[in-house]
């Protein structure tokens, strides 16, 4: 994980100036963005300023003026002969980023040999935003886990640190919902080795995904997020070696089973955490059927958020545990849940929420179509319905291709198309490296 030992730096109001971006040079400590703080490019801003690659993402992010501190790198005394500009790419774009992006691919032939739309020169931005949304995910976790180590020596949880990485989960779920579904994913597919802190944060993405594909407003959303970052922090308080036989291979004990009330407790201690978020946390293993844990918690008087946070809790452990077979691929597990919901035991409203988040046949899904090819789902068209963009593998002679191919299954006016999706294939019983489809 990245090192969060810079935003600990002190400064002085003396050695603090306001700079315009362009007046950056490697070499000076950043303090803070003077714009609105989804534009930038970092999570924490506190840095030491190593590269112009660091800058030219600052001046791309549409940032016009940052705060340097004087004492703990250069100063803007010393720029005058920096020759940055010549550095720079010389039509550098300076405007804002904006906040809504089409997530939807261009329109491509019926069947076309070529690279996934997101390695192509023609979705560079999206490339970039790509490149910005690993970013982030990444310094919350590196956030989550400086938060619950500190637990585990009897520290307090640190509620400004976790509530802003909420707010930067938010803030990029409200810009790019479509993208971070489809990152997540493909994620996924390539994390081997999930682990705790990754499972919170993910939690909290597909809850805040979830949540605004239900209508929840900001504040809602901020709170789901808050509590889903927050919801395993009983954990910490549990032997270690216990935590980590569960997370390898599943089998929840009694013992573990004590994470909700020792996270409960935890949170109680700091009158910072709202009641509502804990009660969200507490919970999260109790479902609507009455099942679950802390015994008698369950039912009808389950909160929304406490539904929504138990359904994603349970979504994404069984991408990562699974059970005694293994973790599941998205679409199986989203099978599960849905038979489970259809008995009482989730919200039929979360879960239809989550289907409608990630498509009916999410990224990295492998498909039979009604030609008898095999593909490998690689983007959802916006309207998360069920044709989206594959990649076919397999002809419909059964032999493997040398060089697999997209295809957009949607229909084309021009070209038409009666490829159409008729069954989930189960991944293990090929030889496939799903990873490399991406």
């Amino acid at each position: 994980m990245p090192s969060l030992s810079n935003r600990r730096a002190i400064s002085s109001n003396q050695t603090l100036q306001r700079i315009s971006t362009s007046q950056l040079r490697p070499g000076m400590f950043l303090v803070r963005v003077l714009d609105s703080w989804w534009k930038s490019p970092f999570f924490t801003h506190r840095r030491l300023l190593n590269s112009i690659t660091e800058i030219e993402q600052l001046m791309h992010s549409g940032i016009r003026e940052v705060e340097i501190d004087i004492s703990l790198g250069v100063g803007v005394a010393s720029t005058e002969d920096s020759g940055l500009e010549e550095c720079l790419p010389a039509e550098s774009d300076t405007s804002p980023v904006s906040i809504y992006h089409d997530d939807s691919p261009k329109t491509p032939p019926t069947t076309v040999m070529l690279e996934p739309p997101h390695k192509s020169d023609s979705n560079a931005e999206d490339t970039r935003i790509r490149e910005e949304v690993v970013q982030v995910r990444e310094a919350v976790m590196a956030a989550v886990e400086d938060a619950f180590e500190g637990v585990k020596v009897g520290q307090g949880i640190s509620h400004p640190e976790v509530y802003q990485s909420a707010q930067a989960l938010v803030e990029q779920c409200l810009a790019h919902p479509g993208l971070i579904a489809e990152i997540m994913l493909i994620d996924s597919l390539k994390r081997f080795d999930k682990t705790l802190y990754a499972h919170v944060v993910d939690t909290a993405v597909y809850s805040i995904l979830v949540g605004l594909q239900l209508g929840w407003d900001e504040g809602l959303l901020e709170t789901i997020g808050l509590a889903g970052l927050l919801h395993d922090v009983g954990y910490m308080r549990l032997p270690k070696n216990v935590v980590a036989v569960y997370w390898d291979r599943g089998g929840e004990t009694r013992l573990l089973q004590q994470h909700v009330a020792i996270g409960e407790k935890l949170l109680q201690q700091h009158a910072q955490f709202s009641s509502d978020i804990v009660r969200i946390v507490s919970e999260h293993h109790a479902y609507q059927d009455g099942s679950g844990y802390p015994e008698g918690l369950g039912g009808a008087w389950l909160s929304e958020s406490g539904k929504l946070l138990g359904l994603v809790d349970s979504f994404d452990e069984l991408m990562t545990v699974g059970g005694t077979s293994g973790a599941l691929p998205a679409a199986f597990a989203m099978r599960r849940l849905y038979q489970e919901a259809q008995q009482g035991k989730f919200s039929i409203g979360c879960i239809e929420g989550l289907i409608r988040t990630l498509g009916v046949f999410p990224v990295g899904t492998v498909v039979q179509l009604s030609t008898g090819e095999q593909a490998v789902v690689v983007k959802q068209h916006s309207d998360g319905g069920v044709k989206p963009l594959v990649k076919i593998f397999r002809a419909s002679t059964g032999k493997d291709l040398d060089v697999p191919y997209l295809c957009n299954l949607a229909p084309d006016d021009n070209l038409g198309n009666d490829r159409s999706i008729v069954r989930v294939l189960d991944p293990t019983e090929y030889s496939l490296k799903l990873q490399g489809f991406f």
